[in-house]
């Protein structure tokens, strides 16, 4: 068993914020570099898969390197430069990875029996905005507040919802847009008043909810139909026996009794998956032309 050795660290861009260059191919057995988009801030984002990195040392036998991102396109881009062999990735960006850089989805983590995600609307109660049929009616009055722009649940989704179902606009329709990065981060903006309107991941959402974190003045409008979301994903390059291993990890963490991980996770168990499973994700990721953008 080689000892544990997981770090915190915030990455940048590709070449600037992730330290000694990439994994050459006889360290991978030994080491294996875990990356996880910051959906909620970076701290949390790290403290949320500590456990986690620990236990996959422990059953790989292998030292885990965890790090974050400052962004959704900064763990794209560090898959594409092979600087990263685990990914825990939005559904978008991890079509992004896919796309770039041939990543893998092995594992998605299932909740009340069910591996859909969903996007939930908010509103402060000072705009007495409490449908989507009133968000509509006062959209050109009202500011909006998105995640980060790769965000799945937090900004694609929604704004998929919005044009398909509402005829809604995000970046014309609305007094204002503005992505304010992490899920908590748009509470937050709600909260305070700073915008009238915002969406996040609903699991996130309701966690917070749980544990009184959601200022009184917000209010929950509506909840979008489920969605594929949140894969872990290996890089390409890395040989079947090692994901293999990986994927077994995952699956095995509530026959082993991990609760406090899973519940960290915010999910009751992890179930395999593969690339078809995330298909459906594709017309959203094409209306907002992603692909060719390519910044991520």
């Amino acid at each position: 068993m080689t000892t544990a050795r997981t770090r915190r660290a915030v990455l940048g861009a590709v070449g600037a914020g992730l330290t000694g260059g990439c994994l050459q191919s006889e360290q991978r057995s030994q080491t294996l570099t875990m990356g996880v988009i910051p959906d909620v801030d970076p701290d949390t984002a790290i403290e949320q898969n500590t456990e986690l990195a620990a236990y996959l040392e422990f059953e790989l036998d292998v030292s885990v390197d965890l790090r974050t991102t400052t962004d959704y396109a900064g763990l794209v881009q560090a898959m594409t430069a092979e600087q990263v062999d685990l990914g825990y990735f939005g559904g978008v960006s991890y079509i992004l990875a896919h796309d770039r850089a041939n990543a893998k989805p092995i594992v998605v983590g299932s909740k009340s029996g069910t591996t859909d995600w969903h996007s939930v609307f908010i509103a402060h109660e000072s705009t007495t905005v409490t449908s989507m049929d009133d968000l509509k009616r006062s959209a050109d009055s009202l500011d909006l507040a998105f995640g980060d722009p790769l965000s799945t649940s937090g900004t694609v989704m929604p704004t998929y919802y919005l044009r398909r179902r509402h005829d809604l606009f995000p970046d014309r329709a609305f007094k204002s847009l503005t992505h304010v990065g992490a899920h908590d981060a748009v509470v937050e903006t709600v909260a305070g008043g700073n915008s009238d309107v915002g969406a996040l991941n609903a699991r996130i959402y309701d966690r917070l909810v749980e544990t009184r974190s959601v200022d009184e003045t917000v209010t929950e409008v509506w909840q979008t139909p489920g969605f594929a979301d949140y894969p872990w994903a290996v890089n390409g390059s890395l040989n079947e026996g090692t994901v293999s291993g990986i994927r077994d990890a995952f699956a095995s963490l509530d026959e082993k009794g991990k609760d406090a991980i899973l519940d960290q996770q915010n999910v009751d168990k992890y179930v395999a998956t593969d690339h078809e499973d995330f298909e459906e994700l594709g017309d959203a990721v094409r209306m907002m032309e992603l692909l060719n953008d390519d910044d991520g």
